[in-house]
């Protein structure tokens, strides 16, 4: 079973990201800060993790950086969403430092998120013809 941690300071987002993922049989874990995610990271080493950019606490940025220094191996699909760092400079720059696989803005649609987990995890997400 693959196991998803969705870390997002919005209530809202995480139950809607959270149903999505669990209808598909993931095995979810909900984080509402920074420091709350970096530990359940630490903890369970979730296969995929969607961190928010800013968040209380510790921003998506800064859990990313510390991850890499306590587990340089580990290296889940990382999704970071934001509705504030909104620009093609924070999206290379979360690329290129921080390794994401995807920058999404918000408001997500669901085709967005599903598309972006097919490309990642298409053994659980099989891409739509």
């Amino acid at each position: 079973m693959v196991r998803a941690l969705i870390a997002d300071d919005s209530r809202v987002f995480r139950a809607w990201l959270g149903e999505l993922l669990r209808e598909r049989g993931l095995d979810v874990l909900e984080a509402a800060n920074g420091r709350e995610a970096l530990d359940l990271i630490l903890a369970n080493r979730p296969d995929f993790v969607v961190l928010d950019a800013l968040m209380p606490l510790m921003s998506g940025f800064d859990v990313l950086t510390k991850l890499r220094e306590k587990v340089p191996g580990y290296r889940p699909v990382v999704f970071v969403v934001t509705a504030v760092y909104k620009s093609r400079r924070w999206e290379a720059e979360a690329r290129q430092q921080h390794h994401v696989q995807e920058y999404l803005e918000k408001p997500l649609e669901e085709a967005t998120i599903l598309a972006a987990l097919a490309r990642h995890l298409p053994e659980v997400f099989p891409p739509t013809p």
